[in-house]
């Protein structure tokens, strides 16, 4: 089925947008780009801007593409081939993969991820943020919403400013609406603090551009937890490790 018939597409096409991941320089990068071209064993991309980051990935250095589709995403490695035209630092190759994963096709795909995050209370009068920031850890994110763990006082129906910091110097900050609480045990490491609470909340405020970008960003975050936890390397943030206060 087509894309016009309510069914995500496996196929590539020119113009889509991708986000390459990988490592430069020991830290994990993200780079936004559109594909250019697609030839039998690879493809041609640029990025939406040019980045002096793309001219320090050597030859054959393993990439992760995330392709974004309707109510779905598209995942496949692949690896680096080489540089293109006169800057270096917008247009490369990468080879072709055929082995694209679809990954989920609801109308908000749901994707397990730990990503520390911050929320204030909205002033129900004003809609300004009052109080001081409350730190939380995602449990799953999606693009309509996310499942949160924190020992801050929430009621369901509240309305929260929270910032979602998916890369560094990509922090998206929504408007949401606390939809359901659970209520859990005392926390484990400190006998003395409140109970963690299980929060379930939909987004708002969000644009669609912040839409996409949490489904790229979650589609890629769970690949590496699965990769990580087939290779025995699973790591496991702890809530109450201490978090910077905000004024």
């Amino acid at each position: 089925m087509s894309e016009l018939e309510g069914e995500p597409t496996l196929d590539l096409a020119v113009q889509d947008h991708v986000v390459v991941e990988t490592d430069v320089a020991g830290r994990r990068a993200a780079l936004d780009a559109v594909l250019l071209k697609i030839c039998r064993t690879e493809l041609w991309l640029g990025l939406t801007s040019p980045d002096r980051r793309l001219e320090t990935i050597r030859l054959g250095r393993p990439l992760r593409l995330s392709v974004a589709r309707p109510a779905a995403a598209l995942v496949g490695d692949s690896e680096f081939l080489r540089a293109m035209g006169g800057s270096r630092s917008r247009v490369f190759a990468v080879r072709r993969p055929w082995d694209l994963e679809l990954r989920q096709r609801r109308a908000h795909p749901r994707f397990d991820v730990d990503l520390p995050v911050r929320f204030r209370h909205l002033d129900p009068a004003t809609w300004q943020p009052r109080g001081r920031s409350n730190p939380g850890l995602t449990i799953n994110l999606s693009s309509g919403g996310l499942l949160l763990r924190t020992c801050a006082a929430v009621e369901v129906g509240e309305q929260l400013d929270l910032l979602l910091p998916l890369s560094l110097g990509n922090r998206i900050s929504t408007t949401d609406r606390v939809v359901r609480i659970a209520h859990g045990a005392a926390s484990s490491v400190d006998p003395d603090r409140p109970e963690v609470l299980e929060v379930a909340v939909e987004f708002t405020r969000i644009t669609s551009v912040d839409r996409e970008w949490i489904v790229r960003y979650a589609a890629m975050a769970e690949n590496r937890r699965r990769g990580s936890t087939r290779s025995g390397l699973e790591s496991s943030p702890i809530l109450g490790s201490p978090v910077a206060a905000d004024d």
